[in-house]
């Protein structure tokens, strides 16, 4: 698939002196669904802006290829769950080593099952990735009367990333507890900001990376589209559906996750070299 980017940007010079060849300024907005929620489907914005090149082999039929920036978008979660005592044997460890390595619950407190008390605590993962890709689109295209169809492939290049994060950590046994009083009773009242601090609490950590890491940088998928035109000027919708999981490790998670969105966008087509008025491509 890699070698369609060769391809392309070889046939753009052989095709530009032939009088059969238009070319378009594009922009657009990526509408990208999310994960979706009590009250329906979620969706995000994304950004699309390139040029088109597209060859005329008759009125009704023609071929069109281009460049363009494209913004991707795909949310993603997790989750895990524990003992609270593991927590605690991780903190030992962080002083001197107190805690057993690799141990659960160094200090066998959970296996006094006290009814009623939930000693649980879960970590969930919620994030973006905002994805930005150079995108070398195939379409070939049919014309009735106005409208438009387009169907082809495109290969895309990952080339910068970015990933928003939710950390939600819920620790019901530390919720039910004052730890003020606590450390007040206990006569560490005067170190209760230090020691609150290396206590793991409830709570939600907001993060935001910038990077690959973690992801693939080579796309494909599948391009399918229609639009009207009013003259020199192109509305188009698209729907593009991605063939490869966005993730570089994907086949630890043994699920496919692709990258899919619907576009909407406006193009202005120009003609290269002469034509006469009654060979227009339009």
């Amino acid at each position: 698939m890699k070698n369609i980017f060769i391809t392309l940007i070889l046939l753009i010079p052989i095709i530009g002196f032939s009088q059969k060849v238009t070319l378009a300024p594009e922009i657009g907005l990526n509408s990208i669904p999310m994960k979706g929620s009590d009250i329906g489907q979620n969706y995000q914005l994304g950004y699309h802006v390139g040029g088109y090149l597209k060859y005329h082999f008759s009125k009704k039929f023609k071929l069109s290829t281009g460049i363009f920036l494209t913004q991707k978008k795909k949310e993603y979660s997790s989750s895990t769950t524990g003992s609270v005592f593991t927590l605690f044997n991780d903190l030992l460890n962080g002083f001197g080593g107190l805690g057993t390595p690799g141990a659960t619950d160094s200090l066998g407190l959970d296996s006094l099952n006290i009814p009623g008390l939930n000693t649980d605590y879960t970590k969930s993962i919620q994030g973006v990735s905002s994805e930005l890709f150079i995108e070398i689109p195939l379409l070939a295209n049919y014309k009735y009367k106005n409208v438009n169809f387009y169907l082809g492939p495109y290969a895309a290049l990952l080339i910068a990333a970015n990933r928003k994060e939710d950390l939600t950590t819920d620790i019901p046994l530390l919720d039910v507890i004052d730890l003020d009083l606590l450390l007040e009773q206990s006569g560490l009242g005067g170190f209760g900001g230090v020691a609150k601090s290396f206590i793991p609490q409830s709570g939600v950590k907001n993060s935001e990376t910038s990077g690959t890491v973690g992801l693939r940088t080579f796309d494909a998928g599948i391009n399918v589209g229609i639009g009207y035109e009013m003259d020199n000027l192109h509305f188009n919708f698209m729907y593009s559906h991605g063939l490869l999981d966005y993730r570089d490790d994907a086949k630890k998670e043994g699920n496919t996750e692709t990258l899919k969105l619907f576009r909407v966008s406006i193009a202005y087509f120009f003609t290269l070299g002469k034509q006469s008025r009654s060979s227009s491509f339009n």
